[in-house]
């Protein structure tokens, strides 16, 4: 491997790390807007209002059992290359908590301050998403979990991932109604959250075509 490719490999990494980190951020400003966390942290978070471990180490655990999923689905065609899940979304998950004390002090004093929080939250997410998209070196398990049932159905990939994020919100329901006999942390936020990152990673492609240029597999000299 050359050195520019050294480099622009290690550019890449970082540039997946800390987009990690600002997907965590996201992920904590829904919890402190108290309006409903996002789709794929539904479940995680319906699970830390049960039992004693943290958002973060729930959402390790439950992304996971989400690419345990995808070994099952896919069996031999499985790419052991993308086992670097694992390790990204261990890094995710103490991200979460990391944001999680960062803003503890963080209180929402009216509606107003929760859906600022809220689409603030959205934003942030949003970009995090886009950033490691850029990098093209993998996915979050969630997103991974989506490709593969869109290649196996031969579904257009935004279809599934709004079939998908529904499921995860129906998840989050029914282990919120099993374990706490109420609905926690799924609310209008979490629909905003469904329906806008999306068209917000969309907006960020469209609109910041130099970071893609920047993260290049393939740089110009």
């Amino acid at each position: 491997m050359t050195k520019t490719k050294t480099h622009n490999l290690l550019k890449r990494c970082s540039a997946f790390i800390l987009g990690l980190f600002i997907v965590a951020v996201g992920v904590a400003l829904s919890v402190k807007a108290q309006l409903g966390v996002s789709p794929i942290s539904c479940t995680p978070y319906v699970l830390s209002l049960k039992y004693s471990l943290t958002l973060g180490e729930l959402t390790i655990i439950f992304n996971a059992l989400l690419i345990i999923i995808q070994i099952l689905i896919l069996r031999k065609k499985y790419k052991l290359a993308q086992l670097i899940q694992l390790p990204m979304v261990i890094i995710f998950g103490y991200f979460i908590d990391l944001a999680m004390h960062m803003f503890s002090g963080f209180n929402t004093s009216s509606y107003l301050w929760q859906a600022l929080y809220c689409i603030l939250s959205c934003v942030v997410m949003a970009f995090g998403i886009f950033i490691i998209v850029q990098t093209d070196i993998t996915y979050l398990p969630g997103d991974g979990l989506t490709v593969v049932i869109a290649n196996i159905l031969k579904k257009d990939f935004g279809k599934v991932k709004i079939a998908f994020d529904s499921s995860m919100v129906v998840l989050g329901m029914l282990s919120s109604l099993f374990l706490l006999h109420s609905i926690q942390g799924i609310r209008e936020g979490t629909i905003i959250a469904a329906l806008s990152v999306g068209y917000l990673v969309k907006f960020y492609s469209d609109k910041l075509p130099m970071v893609n240029m920047w993260l290049a597999k393939t740089p110009k000299n």
